[in-house]
């Protein structure tokens, strides 16, 4: 695997500038370039708040890059980093420490999960399954990382027959899972196995995925009951490809259902006439 060293070299100010112009004819970097600015979709982390935010609390599969500005390699992998950045958005996080200028976090992290930076860039995958972090010595392409990324992602989903049905579900579910870790409960039902309970909801197509009514939604507000579940006990969202669901689809539509349980029903607010005294 190619990399640069971990910590930039001083040299000569004569094979300096030889290196910089190397560098810009071949097209690697340019005066103007620079690494995740504002508005990326890869996060720069800098300090040990930033970690917590987007690795510690995260319930997401997070990408990791390790890497120094002034590495020609660490240049190359920008743009694959970006773009699969980009194609992943809301599903993976991807972020990235520079280990010269926030070399007391990259260090400090390093030492507290065993990652070996003996060059840069240095990729891996933090998991909130897994106590350590997963290396990546894959090919630098962002179609590579994303394939990589989207089989490594953790679903928090329930096979409702594990002893049968061990399929992963889409990346999709995986990430919308992840969103509502804690708040919402996912299944996945085989149609092959669930096919009368499946027609007893109302479901003609697969994949679909399915709100059943709790008890404490009985305390819910008559209009939010109606408007999610109608006259039925359960709401329901195909997933065809004519629809092309998305991360914020999914999200908007299974938001109403990751409120807390109600343990009574709420007294109507009472209105005060105009005109009269208080």
């Amino acid at each position: 695997m190619r990399a640069c060293s971990a910590q930039g070299h001083r040299r000569s100010p004569m094979l300096q500038l030889f290196g910089i112009q190397a560098l810009l004819w071949s097209g690697l970097v340019t005066p103007s370039s620079a690494f995740f600015e504002y508005g990326s979709n890869v996060h720069a982390l800098k300090s040990s708040n930033d970690f917590k935010r987007w690795v510690t609390n995260s319930s997401f599969l997070v990408m990791a890059s390790f890497y120094r500005e002034g590495c020609g390699f660490c240049a190359l992998l920008t743009e694959p980093w970006e773009k699969a950045a980009t194609d992943l958005k809301h599903m993976v996080h991807f972020v990235a420490i520079d280990t010269e200028k926030d070399s007391k976090l990259a260090s400090k992290v390093a030492q507290k999960y065993g990652i070996e930076i003996k060059g840069v860039p240095t990729i891996v995958a933090f998991t909130p399954k897994a106590k350590n972090p997963i290396p990546y010595n894959g090919e630098r392409t962002a179609a590579a990382i994303k394939g990589f990324a989207t089989n490594t992602m953790p679903d928090f989903v329930a096979r409702l027959k594990p002893e049968t049905y061990q399929a992963s579900p889409a990346s999709l579910l995986k990430a919308i899972s992840s969103e509502f870790r804690d708040r919402v409960s996912f299944g996945l039902a085989p149609k092959s196995s669930f096919s009368v309970l499946a027609k007893s909801y109302g479901v003609d197509s697969f994949p679909t995925l399915v709100a059943l009514r709790r008890p404490a939604d009985d305390f819910e507000d008559d209009a939010w009951a109606h408007k999610h579940f109608g006259e039925t006990q359960f709401s329901k969202m195909a997933l065809t490809a004519e629809a092309k669901p998305t991360f914020r689809s999914l999200e908007f539509w299974v938001m109403p259902f990751a409120r807390a349980p109600r343990s009574a029903k709420q007294k109507p607010k009472k209105r005060v006439a105009k005109g009269s005294e208080l």
